[in-house]
């Protein structure tokens, strides 16, 4: 489990209006709260933010005006348009009480039905845990060396200790899939269609037909 530190500042002013100033100066709005204390208004600086949620952590040490409160992220509000991180919040954790997070899964090995023109389809990026804080991982890691074509891992398959999934036991996280192939066009005979829309139309000229017979 490793630890990693964010510098936060506690704000007393809410709303609007004060979260779009301060993302105009530069910082992210959020809030800490949980444990037996009070929530707390905070703000943070972007690019150490942004810096912190590009890697794998499992708790993170918010120091508040220099004062260490260890804690999770519970979630993230992305700008609709922009896609930062317009507003953060945090959980406080206490030693001794479970606390349920997602997780990270990471994919480790080759699977060999990849080496047989198999693809792989991962349908889950995270695991849903309770756990106490000492055992808490920054992610679970997927051996997925051994899948034929055909073959999956699934939520029951995992074998986790010191952990409770909380996810669907029969939940899909990854398979290996034979690509599907595509259907060929049906081939249409064009040129016969050409060929019999360029045949002439023989016309006659019945009038003289006509004359030529009475004669």
């Amino acid at each position: 489990m490793s630890e990693v530190v964010l510098s936060a500042e506690k704000r007393v002013d809410t709303g609007k209006s004060v979260a779009r100033k301060l993302r105009r100066e530069g910082k992210v709005p959020g809030v800490l709260y949980g444990g037996e204390e009070e929530p707390s208004s905070i703000s943070m600086d972007k690019i150490e933010l942004g810096r912190l949620l590009r890697k794998d952590h499992s708790i993170i040490n918010v120091k508040v005006d220099g004062a260490d409160q260890r804690a999770v992220i519970r979630d993230v509000q992305n700008h609709p348009v922009y896609g930062d991180v317009a507003h953060i919040d945090f959980m406080r954790v206490v030693a001794g009480q479970e606390i349920t997070i997602s997780v990270p899964l990471h994919q480790v090995g080759t699977a060999v039905g990849t080496k047989t023109g198999g693809q792989i389809a991962t349908l889950l990026h995270e695991l849903e845990i309770s756990v106490l804080p000492r055992y808490m991982p920054e992610n679970i890691e997927i051996d997925i060396t051994d899948l034929e074509i055909g073959d999956a891992i699934r939520v029951k398959d995992l074998n986790l200790e010191n952990m409770t999934i909380q996810n669907d036991e029969d939940e899909l996280i990854v398979q290996v899939t034979m690509p599907r192939k595509e259907e060929e066009p049906e081939e249409t005979d064009e040129l016969g269609e050409e060929e019999e829309s360029m045949e002439p139309e023989v016309i006659t000229a019945r009038g003289d037909d006509d004359e030529k017979e009475s004669e």
